[in-house]
């Protein structure tokens, strides 16, 4: 039986296909807000912590799977496929490598790869999708170690922002820049670069823009294959129009549309969207 693991950043809840192959667990980060924890499990209230958040003037607190977490999810016997969010962006990469390498002391036999996705949400879940794929196609570990490092370096990650709070807390932009645009409806744009780091490319004034915004971007990186998915914080809407222009625009392509859970929630902020490509 394989083992596929993820941080929560990959917003996927359950993974089908796997009976008697392969099971799927997810490893929820905590976002401290106030005096208030919330775990990023399968009963997130991401509403309750968004308002929370919104409300709160000091700059919330993320913390990552420890790496007794991921030992424990490691632990049973056969190969393990982990995935954890960019390691410019958090420790849960880290704490991965030290749970592997505590169980691979005891047992040096075990199979264990960690793969870094340098970016967060739909890059993530992209990279377990492709998991399961090889998988079920047969191929022997080492091979699917290999081709998930080289999937990797060739997914691609846009993002838009119609909320600034946590980068105004964080320091990012100042809060004049950002009360200006918030107030005047502008989209923050940016990408995932190379090295797992946010990289902000422009903005854009209301919902068609940012949506044309992102296309080009795409349009000048490059789709890499056939899968695209997008991640959405409570923005149906905007998610399903840029669906459609990137149908339109990627002939052939098929796009998934997916909810951020709690943790890209925190990131995405409200009506935020992350488009893995």
């Amino acid at each position: 039986m394989w083992h596929i693991v993820s941080d929560t950043s990959c917003d996927l809840h359950t993974l089908e296909g796997g009976e008697g192959v392969f099971d799927f667990a997810t490893i929820p980060f905590t976002i401290r807000i106030g005096d208030k924890e919330y775990i990023d499990d399968e009963g997130m209230p991401v509403e309750e912590m968004l308002t929370a958040n919104e409300n709160h003037d000091e700059l919330a607190q993320t913390s990552c799977p420890s790496p007794e977490d991921w030992r424990e999810k490691f632990a049973p016997e056969g190969p393990v496929l982990a995935f954890t969010i960019s390691s410019t962006l958090s420790g849960s990469y880290n704490s991965a490598c030290t749970a592997k390498q505590m169980l691979q002391e005891e047992d040096p036999g075990k199979q264990i790869a960690v793969i870094d996705s340098k970016a967060t949400g739909p890059e993530v879940a992209m990279l377990v999708l492709k998991a399961r794929e090889m998988i079920l196609e047969g191929k022997a570990f080492d091979e699917i170690e290999k081709g998930l490092n080289r999937e990797a370096d060739g997914i691609h990650t846009v993002f838009a922002l119609a909320s600034y709070r946590n980068l105004i807390k964080a320091g990012r932009v100042s809060r004049l820049i950002g009360f200006i645009a918030g107030h005047l409806g502008f989209w923050g744009i940016g990408i995932g670069s190379d090295e797992g780091e946010i990289a902000i490319r422009g903005k854009a004034r209301g919902d068609k823009s940012m949506i044309r915004f992102l296309v080009d971007e795409m349009k000048k990186i490059g789709t890499n294959g056939k899968e695209i998915l997008i991640s959405h914080c409570q923005n149906l809407k905007c998610a399903q129009a840029l669906k459609e222009q990137i149908e339109e625009a990627f002939r052939g392509v098929k796009v998934t549309l997916m909810e951020t859970r709690g943790l890209d929630s925190f990131y995405a902020e409200r009506r935020g969207l992350i488009i893995g490509f």
